[in-house]
């Protein structure tokens, strides 16, 4: 008999929550996809940092020379994909992507928490950019001038949840159910749904 519906909304947002507080918890390192300048969906992984649990909110920090900074501001509608191989529960979050961009109060809060390594990625050539040739891949220095602290290459993602699909693979009888959230982030409605 599976668990109730309430159960299981409240058990996917806690397995969130819990994600923030270490590197090998399931959910940490999800999927957000979004819709690319060509066309094409473009998946990426990405660091899930905190978690509104009365907004429906994930936070995600990225470099905004990046494609998806690009992507998200022309169209901020995107998903966001974890699975737990621990409980075989695949999460699946539709929604929107608010911009916080570099110097903003958002932003320069989440910078003043990073220690030195994570704002270290944020030195360095824009992503995706060509490097010279191979022997440049072991040392990047010096190739783009950028600011030496990153910060002002730092913005952060707000991704409101407006819906979540969660899904339980099961040897003889997966279970999926669907909760959708209005824009306070209040659950609407749920409900069983087909796996």
């Amino acid at each position: 008999m599976p668990e109730s519906l309430t159960t299981i909304e409240e058990d996917a947002w806690s397995a969130l929550h819990d994600a923030t507080t270490g590197r090998d918890r399931p959910y940490r390192y999800l999927t957000l996809a979004s819709l690319g300048r060509c066309d094409f969906p473009e998946a990426r992984t990405i660091v899930l940092r905190s978690v509104d649990r009365t907004t429906r909110t994930l936070e995600f920090h990225t470099d905004t020379r990046s494609p998806k900074w690009l992507e998200l501001q022309q169209n901020g509608n995107a998903t966001v994909l974890g699975y737990s191989d621990q409980t075989r529960v695949q999460l699946r979050l539709r929604g929107s992507v608010r911009l916080a961009f570099p110097g903003s109060e958002q932003a320069e809060r989440a910078w003043n928490t990073l220690p030195s390594h994570t704002r270290a990625t944020y030195t360095g050539g824009p992503p995706g950019d060509a490097l010279p040739d191979e022997t440049a891949v072991s040392d990047t220095e010096g190739l783009h001038p950028v600011d030496a602290s990153g910060k002002t290459s730092f913005g952060v993602l707000f991704f409101k949840t407006l819906a979540l699909d969660w899904c339980r693979l099961e040897r003889q009888n997966n279970l999926r159910a669907k909760f959708s959230y209005d824009d306070e982030g209040k659950l609407e409605s749920l409900g069983w749904i087909a796996p």
